[in-house]
This record gives structure tokens, sequence and C-alpha cells, in this order.
């Protein structure tokens, strides 16, 4: 059990509200696994509530589980598990549904535009997974509870009709799913991550510092406010107004001493 001074704790640590609510009520639903002795799930989690979560269930040695529906997903759900279920007996289907939508002129739709038609039923962010894009249409996680909901309330998207249909999530079509990159190289002086964004937008170290401070940079879904801080190898960066990217692998030094390494644009 997490005590209610533990949660306490926890949550001072956290100064957005609305992160602060899902955080203490996904600490709820831990608490509240145990006691009744169910296995329940919480709804989509950034990589940074992840990171919040599984530290003090680990540190309180919780049972759960980690789920992403799949390898390319960024968002997942935690499965608390009471101490006589076994990871194999759990059924994710219960917890998470696949959304299929289907367009006729599909290429001149982009990802924003299912995200804003979708968020544009009212629907919470926490109830909506990843959204991928591929040939065959877009492909939505979606929490259970609001499934039908979006099935029968979604008929257009960016003022295109569009048709919906339920596949299971762990079809080949769903497991299938990937995102697509625009790898590239850069050379930077640092792993100073103004460094990096100023080369990769071709922004001025100071507009790119600039843009830090105010706020506009997310590192795996946590602001970050530091324009010396160091970025990692797959680090999901967002840099708002400019776009998105995953860090990729470090490929070498060069002779002065500037690092050459892949960057993965999401397209």
């Amino acid at each position: 059990m997490i005590t209610k001074a533990q949660k306490q704790q926890v949550l001072l640590n956290i100064y957005s509200k609305e992160e602060k609510m899902k955080i203490s009520s996904i600490i709820d639903k831990a608490n509240r696994s145990q006691i009744m002795s169910k296995v329940i799930a919480t709804c989509f989690l950034d990589l940074n509530e992840k990171s919040i979560i599984t530290s003090i269930l680990n540190r309180e040695k919780i049972k759960y589980i980690t789920y992403f529906p799949n390898e390319y997903c960024e968002k997942c759900i935690i499965v608390f598990l009471p101490d006589f279920i076994d990871e194999a007996n759990v059924d994710f289907s219960n917890f998470i549904s696949c959304i299929k939508i289907k367009a006729k002129d599909l290429p001149n739709l982009r990802h924003k535009d299912f995200m804003g038609s979708i968020y544009s039923l009212g629907i919470k962010n926490e109830f909506i997974g990843d959204i991928f894009l591929s040939d065959d249409g877009c492909f939505v996680y979606v929490s259970n509870s609001i499934e039908k909901f979006i099935l029968d309330n979604l008929f257009k998207v960016a003022n295109q009709e569009v048709e919906c249909e339920s596949i299971p999530i762990d079809s080949k079509e769903a497991k299938n799913l990937k995102i697509e990159y625009n790898t590239k190289s850069y050379i930077i002086p640092s792993r100073r991550i103004d460094a990096l964004l100023a080369e990769v937008y071709s922004l001025s170290r100071k507009e790119a510092k600039d843009k830090i401070v105010a706020g506009d940079l997310y590192i795996n879904a946590k602001i970050c406010i530091n324009p010396a801080q160091n970025f990692n190898e797959q680090d999901i960066v967002s840099f708002r107004k400019c776009g998105k990217f995953k860090v990729g692998e470090e490929l070498r030094k060069t002779k002065s001493g500037n690092i050459c390494i892949d960057i993965n644009r999401y397209k």
C-alpha cells in the first residue's frame, strides 16, 4: 500500500495541477487493486507520467505490468495485479481498443487532422493513446470506455467523411503499425539540447535558448527549461511550432571533437 504521506510527498514534486490530479488518481487505483484483490488498469500515460508512477511502485514493491500496445507506441497503460494473478493471464483487450479510421482521400489528411477531430469530440487526452497513419487508414489506440462513443460520433475529419471500425489490438494489422521517420545526420559541438535544436531547426543558439526558457521544449513528455541540459539517445523531443524528433545513434566524433548523430524526425 502507498500511504497518504508517501502520496503527498510524490505530489509535492509535481507542479501541473492536471498532472497532479492524474498521478493522485493512479496511486488510488494502485491501492484499490491491493485492497480489492482486483486487476485494475490506468488510462494512457506519457513517458514522464510512467516514470513518476513506476518509480514509486518499484519502491513500494507493488506488482504491476507496463503495457505498450505496439513497439512504436509512446503511450502506455499500467495494470495493477493482485499477488495471486500471473502476468500471462492478463488480457489487455479488456482495457484498450484499436480504432481504424478510413477515408477516401487519405493522402491529403495529416496526423493533426485526425487528432484534432478526435479531441473535438470532447474526449480527455488520457483516454487517447498513440495515433498511427498508414496507407490503409488512421489507427488510434483508445481506452475501452470511449471506444463506442468514437465509433458512434466520428463521421468527419477535416471536412472529409470517414468510416470507423474496431480491430483487435493483437491483430497483425495492429501489430504491424509503425512510425515513419525522416532520418538525417547532424554535426553538433556538444550534447547540450540547445545546440542540437539550433542545428536541427536551423535556428541561432539564442533563438533556441529563448524558446526553451519560454517553455516550448518537452523531452520525453516532460517540460525542459534548461538550455544546457544534455540529451540522450532515444529521447523523444517536442519543440513547439518546430516539430518532433527522436534522438538516434551517435555515429562518431570528428577530429575537432564535434558529435555526429542521427536524428529521426517525425513525418
